[in-house]
């Protein structure tokens, strides 16, 4: 009895935090979530969470993906920015770039990407950002500080 009552809770609590776009669903537009995203269906526009987001099987992304860690079993056609672990199953079909701490690559996925370190891509970033701020005392500080800050999100 008690088992029962605490799986019905944690599929409760699951559902409750993780956004779900079905199979047939199209979204045009970007996406941004505070809850981890499952996507089953089409997204063309670029899809953003703190937390994890899976490309299922049926679901296809044409835009860049922000995450902490990403699984893809669908196809996506954009650059990913991914703070931990990226993983592509040998179901996925990838077109970009990927910056990604942890990268894992099944046999068998169709990958056509450049890897980087996201750490690495964040400090080029901010040189890059700083060279052009010192280069150009018109830019303001405030400017500055606003785009770095919505990189390191």
């Amino acid at each position: 009895m008690w088992t029962k009552e605490t799986k019905i809770q944690a599929e409760m609590q699951m559902a409750n935090s993780t956004s779900v776009f079905a199979p047939g669903l199209t979204i045009k537009g970007d996406i941004e979530a505070l809850s981890d995203i499952r996507i089953e269906g089409d997204v063309c526009g670029d899809v953003s969470t703190p937390k994890k987001i899976i490309i299922g099987i049926s679901g296809k992304v044409e835009g860049d993906i922000k995450a902490s860690e990403i699984c893809v079993m669908g196809e996506v056609l954009g650059d990913l920015f991914i703070e931990g672990l990226a993983r592509f199953t040998t179901e996925a079909k990838m077109r970009g770039k990927v910056y990604s701490e942890k990268i894992e690559i099944e046999s068998g996925a169709d990958m056509e990407v450049l890897l980087s370190k996201y750490k690495k891509y964040l400090s080029q970033l901010k040189e890059k950002q700083a060279s052009i701020h010192a280069s150009n005392p018109l830019i303001s500080q405030r400017l500055f500080d606003k785009s770095l800050a919505k990189m390191e999100e």
